[in-house]
């Protein structure tokens, strides 16, 4: 099994100027729910000694400050979690020595290798707005498209009202913020301003929903590059670890499967923009979560099992929050056999392919922007008045 789930509990990331509740109101400030940083390397031994370190450290906490405050002792005695912090071994000079990114496996009678990623990746998976300059032109494409420009003047007005109230220009890039504010305060009972009322809520969430949609590509204009820069990386990630598995099945003896033969369970804590994307890449994001941003500990769980008469076979789950059961979404997804609850592993991967990045720093290099003839034209004429009929009259002489 894979899940990739978000994180629970947090802060704000930040508000806006008229809020009362600032920084200060947030124990740990923006966004965090701890007062150490823990770093570790990324491996089991000093990740368990991290572990153990912070569970002395921090033996008797608050319950419902910094852990649930639950009944009958559903939760660990005492205990409190603190994060720790770790990034792969391509990318940590802390831990100074050199680690293959990459692991061929020759299969037997054959002189063909097979090339996938290790569980060591050189590249941001978990960020989905990590830096990324040709999704940023895309995004300042679609920001000029008619369909983003008519969403902004149908609600122009309510813009400027949030601004007015809000203190600051509010507009649909930044909306989420007010947005985020809003929800956490009212999971903590804090009181809104009354302007905010409950029609505003909901009009402000919708056009978070809206402008998210924009930045991963599934709205109109639909931008499938998009999808690939936003949430490829990461689907790439989880096709690997199953194509592993499944050559490790098929041979022991290959040099990655020492580590892979035996695993069962790998897990990436990560956030609702990583799980929207990550759904934006089976084209059923709008389909699974409906009206609003994945909540705290929603996950997606991708399963790999071996089916008679399909063979090996993927099945994917989503977890809408703490208190659901998870749910089947595979016969949703774009590309598998629908309403399904097995889709073929090499089905899946085929549909997943326009998705996945081959070299995400190369692919997320700015790419050069053309006008087209008839745009030169125009550019042209407007800036050298009497230029067009030049212009025809070198064609004609050509």
């Amino acid at each position: 099994m894979i899940i990739v789930w978000r994180h629970g509990d947090r802060a704000p990331t930040g508000t806006y100027p008229t809020d009362k509740y600032n920084e200060s109101v947030w124990h740990y400030g923006w966004g965090e729910l701890t007062e150490v940083y823990v770093r570790s390397s990324d491996v089991n031994r000093t990740i368990v000694s991290a572990m153990s370190n912070l569970a002395a450290l921090y033996p008797s906490g608050t319950p419902g400050v910094d852990y649930p405050h639950t009944k009958n002792d559903t939760w660990p005695s005492n205990w409190t979690p603190v994060p720790i912090h770790s990034v792969d071994f391509d990318s940590d000079h802390v831990r100074q020595f050199y680690c293959m990114n990459i692991f061929h496996l020759k299969k037997k009678k054959s002189k063909r290798f097979i090339n996938i990623s290790s569980p060591y990746y050189k590249f941001q998976i978990l960020n989905a707005f990590a830096k990324c300059e040709r999704a940023d032109q895309i995004d300042e494409t679609v920001k000029k498209s008619e369909e983003y420009q008519q969403t902004y003047r149908m609600n122009k007005d309510f813009l400027d009202f949030l601004s007015n109230r809000a203190g600051m220009n509010v507009t649909l890039d930044n909306i989420y913020f007010i947005n985020d504010a809003h929800l956490i305060e009212t999971k903590y009972n804090l009181s809104q301003p009354d302007w905010y009322t409950e029609e505003v809520s909901k009009k402000v969430a919708k056009l978070s929903r809206i402008n998210e949609e924009f930045k991963l590509g599934i709205s109109k204009p639909y931008y499938p590059e998009l999808i690939k820069l936003r949430g490829g990386s990461l689907l790439k990630v989880l096709i690997d670890n199953m194509k592993w598995k499944i050559e490790c099945e098929r041979d022991s003896n290959a040099k990655p499967c020492h580590w892979y033969a035996p695993l069962k369970y790998y897990a990436f804590s990560a956030h609702d923009t990583t799980i929207a994307a990550l759904l934006s890449t089976f084209g059923d994001e709008e389909e699974v979560i409906v009206g609003g941003l994945p909540d705290y500990t929603a996950s997606v769980a991708l399963e790999l099992w071996e089916k008679n008469g399909i063979g090996y076979a993927v099945k994917i789950l989503f977890h809408e929050a703490f208190h659901r059961n998870y749910r089947s979404i595979t016969g949703l997804t774009k590309g598998c056999p629908r309403n399904m609850e097995f889709c073929p592993f090499k089905q899946f991967e085929k549909r997943s392919r326009k998705f996945l990045p081959r070299d995400i720093k190369e692919e997320c290099k700015p790419k050069k922007q053309f006008l087209s003839y008839r745009r030169q034209l125009y550019m042209k004429t407007v800036n050298q008045p009497g230029a067009l009929w030049s212009m025809k009259m070198d064609e004609s002489a050509a």
